[in-house]
This record gives structure tokens, sequence and C-alpha cells, in this order.
């Protein structure tokens, strides 16, 4: 009876984890630094290794003052 009860709560639990809802960027696509993503998938890539991005690299936002952090 335990075992029993045990698997139909493992079902439940992996299903309830196939239903959850895909995360959504709030990155703009035009944030995104694409050349450095690029230049590391290369490099990966002549190594044999393949890159699962989580969190795509993102531009460096310079202030009008030649400081990055965008403000000023």
């Amino acid at each position: 009876m335990k075992l029993t009860s045990m698997t139909v709560v493992s079902a439940v639990s992996a299903l309830a984890g196939c239903a959850a809802p895909a995360p959504t960027s709030s990155v703009a696509a035009d944030d995104i630094d694409y050349a450095r993503v690029n230049a590391i998938n290369n490099v990966a890539r002549a190594q044999g290794v393949q890159v699962h991005w989580i969190n795509l690299p993102q531009k460096v936002k310079v202030s009008n003052t030649g400081k990055p952090g965008g403000a000023g």
C-alpha cells in the first residue's frame, strides 16, 4: 500500500512539473550582445562543446559621460 501511494505521489509531482509555464525573458532583443554570444559559441564549438544559454549576455550600456551603467 505504501509503495503504491508513493508511486502515485511521484507521478503527480512529475506531471505538475510538466504543466509549469515556460519562463519569459524581460530582456529586449536589442539588449542582447549577439557578437559575444557568437564568439563564445564559436570557441566552444571548436573545442567540441555545446553551449546552452540560460541568460544571454547583455550589451554594456555606456552613459553620455563615457562610464558603464547607462545613467548620467
